[in-house]
């Protein structure tokens, strides 16, 4: 497979020995790239050429060949073949050399395949004699045909077709090794502890846990180096193929202890260590290097680390001393690697065990964390209030107050929380990451972002150098996005890939809020249809922890401004119908515009103005008149439309509150009641820069029809233009339709060659989302492989397919595949 172009090669060498022009042909290849494989398919391609055939073996372990003691007699035209080149003695080498001085005079082939970096030096000659190709590693598709179907371990074959060949079999971990260790010799043990030591292994971590010296070391390395086994660059040393290193791990369990033992003496990174460890037997000294290590194991809790820890609490006896402090840890390393449930139940029942004070407060907080996380503070209350009656809450414990109270709304009460954990966070940074958050949240309410900025940095400087706690990270990572939306600042979407996938990870009601913001944050930049894929994937999950409301009226906004009025009401229905507590509370204000937009749209301009009077009299909303102020525009616009100035006003009011004085969208609010046309247009402009394009259409817009309403047609067609431009952008279909209708009205016309949406088929139809998901596709990776590579659910990666063969009228994905690199060669 795949080497189609070198057994070219040896054909014109063999056509060109049999008129008299022959040549010495070396084949050079690092071991399991194919050379023996390659040379047997050539001597098959030739056996009706006319070349008389000689196989001269290398026997080991001399080296020793027919060639070593004297010249033989060969019949030509002649093709000799010798394999394994590289173990041959000098003097099958010396008289190689003497043929290959006169071959290219004579009907004679000669074809020798050899390692192409074992005792390079000693072949250097004859490489000037020859002609010298070089087997390379298969190419990707060379792989597929292979393999005859994608495997997700082919990768990590590097394009070895011996490993290649051995994917699916049940012992190929045994295979491997053997095959290494036969190329390895006397280098295997340090080959095997290389591979135990992970993707880099400094050349000192190996001299340690081999026992050799540096010098010894670099030695072994350069011999491995030369089978292709290893790499050195730099002081680390890798082996060359994963397979070929998780391989080698998978059989040297019994290594593992002494490399773990080693690592630690050296103060290797813990996880690192427990790695190696979870491998082996508990035994004392495992035990007490879990418990000296037990607060930086939790906060680097990976499978490995969390799996140890158990196994450290069942090692240990009732009674022991040490069992509370390492249960606990092993508690804290099931919550933080998001094992909700798990770490609920052992929590329980280490409370059931009537631990010390310090041990109880650390499983409370476990169970509080988890309540938190599920946005639900009653629970949280509940395992609060069995401590509160013994005398004022631990500071890690309050803390907690804080939130759940922040939760539940009452603002009163999370200020006392914040003010009894306030005396402890200069002696606990845990403690006081926790008040940063807390306090960035009542800080955006009040809309002073600066102070917010300035609690998040404080923050994190906390839990880089100070304290760890995966939970406050995120929620610091996702009030950061939360604090550049409200900003316009375009980084929210990195610090939202950034905050992905520790959401995953840890789950509960965190990853429909991370859902959530991006949405929001999506739907504002006019990234509709990755606001829609949020939303999705949102709704996909199991539990949306409240959070489903804000979801559909995310959707509801983009459907209806793109004119699926249907659609956009069934998900407002769905947003009415869906509780709302916890952190969605603080989003209801979104969903109370949305009620009101559609409402106007489908003519109920009574029930569109009751909801904003709602609004104006603060009947809505989680701290109303200070979350009310960034969602104010939709609804002024509502009451100008409705003849209500007053009401509009009052909006305008309740914004400024909340503003600062030149704020756009209190200039713009501004404009649309006084009709004034400067206002909107140098409002629309603001809103351009801020990278906010559907309040910026909108304002273009409403400029057109004042404009127009004025009689000034050709500046209102301007405007209806900027408006169109951004309104296409998004396919906002219905506004741009809504749009022209109304300017046509007051006598603007406009010709057949106004702006279009995005066309129903062919490529141009596809949306960045899918055009991700086609390209993946082409590379034959499945749809389950194609969203973990993008992050998504399998189920939006199945709908992305199934809409891209619709619109490119494909019957299959293999259909797809070529039209795909087709269109690709065409670019």
């Amino acid at each position: 497979m795949g080497r189609h172009d070198s057994l070219r090669v040896l054909a014109d060498a063999a056509s060109a020995a049999k008129v008299g022009q022959g040549a010495l042909v070396m084949v050079r290849a690092d071991p399991g790239l194919g050379v023996t494989s390659l040379l047997e398919a050539h001597v098959s391609a030739m056996r009706d050429s006319g070349l008389r055939l000689h196989r001269i073996p290398v026997l080991r372990p001399g080296g020793r060949t027919s060639l070593s003691d004297q010249m033989p007699e060969l019949d030509e035209p002649a093709m000799v073949v010798i394999d394994d080149l590289h173990q041959a003695d000098d003097a099958t080498l010396l008289a190689l050399h003497a043929l290959a001085e006169d071959v290219y005079s004579r009907p004679l082939l000669i074809v020798a395949g050899r390692h192409r970096r074992v005792a390079a030096q000693r072949f250097a000659a004859l490489d000037r004699f020859a002609i010298v190709h070089d087997l390379e590693p298969l190419t990707p598709d060379a792989v597929r045909a292979m393999l005859g179907e994608p495997s997700p371990r082919a990768a990590d074959a590097g394009g070895n077709p011996w490993l290649l060949s051995r994917i699916h079999a049940a012992d190929r971990p045994a295979q491997v090794t053997v095959w290494a260790a036969d190329l390895a010799g006397a280098d295997t043990h340090l080959l095997r502890c290389a591979a135990l030591l992970g993707d880099a292994a400094s050349v000192d971590e190996l001299a340690a846990v081999t026992g050799a010296t540096p010098s010894e070391v670099l030695s072994g390395v350069a011999r491995l180096t030369a089978q292709g086994l290893a790499e050195e660059a730099a002081g680390e040393v890798r082996l060359r193929y994963p397979l070929l290193r998780k391989d080698i791990v998978s059989t040297s369990s019994g290594l593992r202890g002494s490399v773990a033992k080693v690592l630690a003496q050296r103060g290797a990174r813990v996880e690192r260590v427990a790695e190696h460890l979870v491998h082996g037997t508990v035994d004392s000294w495992t035990i007490d290097w879990l418990t000296e290590r037990a607060e930086m194991l939790t906060a680097r809790a990976t499978p490995a680390v969390v799996r140890l820890l158990e196994r450290g609490v069942a090692a240990l006896q009732p009674g022991d001393p040490r069992l509370p402090p390492l249960r606990a840890a092993w508690v804290e390393a099931l919550l933080w690697s998001g094992q909700m449930d798990r770490a609920r139940r052992a929590a329980s029942e280490g409370l059931l065990a009537q631990p010390d004070e310090s041990i109880r407060n650390r499983l409370l907080a476990v169970l509080g964390i988890i309540a938190s996380g599920e946005f639900t503070p009653e629970p949280v209350l509940e395992v609060l209030e069995t401590v509160r009656g013994e005398g004022d809450l631990p500071p890690r414990l309050a803390v907690l107050d804080a939130y759940a109270q922040l939760l539940a709304g009452d603002m009163e009460a999370t200020q006392r929380a914040v003010a009894a954990a306030s005396p402890a966070a200069a002696d606990d940074p845990l403690v006081e990451v926790y008040l940063c958050n807390v306090r960035t949240i009542g800080l955006c309410l009040l809309r002073d972002y600066a102070a917010a900025r300035e609690q998040l940095d404080r923050g994190a400087v906390l839990l880089e150098i100070s304290a760890y706690d995966r939970a406050q990270w995120l929620i610091s990572r996702m009030l950061r996005a939360l604090l550049q939306n409200l900003e316009h600042d375009p980084d929210v979407l990195e610090t939202i890939e950034q905050a992905r996938p520790i959401a995953r990870d840890l789950g509960l009601g965190f990853l429909p809020w991370l859902h959530t913001i991006a949405a929001v944050a999506a739907l504002n930049f006019g990234e509709w249809d990755r606001a829609l894929t949020e939303v999705e994937d949102a709704l996909a999950l199991p539990h949306q922890h409240g959070m489903a409301g804000p979801l559909h009226a995310v959707a509801a906004t983009i459907l209806l401004n793109r004119g699926d009025l249907p659609a956009a009401r069934a998900h407002a229905q769905l947003a009415d119908r869906a509780p709302i507590y916890g952190v969605a509370m603080f989003y209801e204000s979104l969903m109370m515009v949305t009620r009101a937009v559609l409402a106007g749209v489908d003519g109920d301009l009574e029930r569109a103005m009751e909801i904003v009077r709602d609004v104006v009299e603060r009947n809505v909303g989680m701290r109303h008149d200070r979350s009310i102020a960034p969602v104010c525009v939709p609804l002024v616009r509502i009451a100008v439309a409705g003849g209500e100035k007053e009401l509009a006003l009052r909006l305008i009011d309740r914004m400024r509150e909340w503003s600062d004085e030149d704020d756009a969208k209190v200039n713009y609010c501004l404009g649309l009641v006084d009709g004034d046309v400067d206002r909107l247009l140098a409002a629309a402009q603001d809103f351009t820069e801020n990278s906010t394009p559907l309040v910026a259409a909108q304002a273009a817009q409403d400029a057109a029809v004042a404009l127009a309403a004025s009689g000034r047609s050709a500046a209102a067609k301007a405007a209806y233009q900027s408006a169109i431009d951004k309104y296409a952008a998004m396919a906002a279909h219905r506004e741009i339709d809504r749009t022209a209708a109304n300017l046509r009205s007051y006598g603007v016309q406009f010709g057949a060659s106004g702006p279009r949406g995005r066309p129903k088929h062919g490529w141009d139809s596809l949306t960045g989302a899918e055009l991700r998901v086609v390209e993946l596709v082409a590379q034959g990776l499945t749809n389950r492989e194609a969203a973990e590579r993008l992050i998504l659910s399998v189920r939006t990666v199945d709908s992305h397919v199934s809409r891209v063969l619709r619109k490119l009228d494909c019957s299959s994905r293999l259909e797809l595949a070529v039209k795909f690199r087709d269109r690709d060669a065409d670019a």
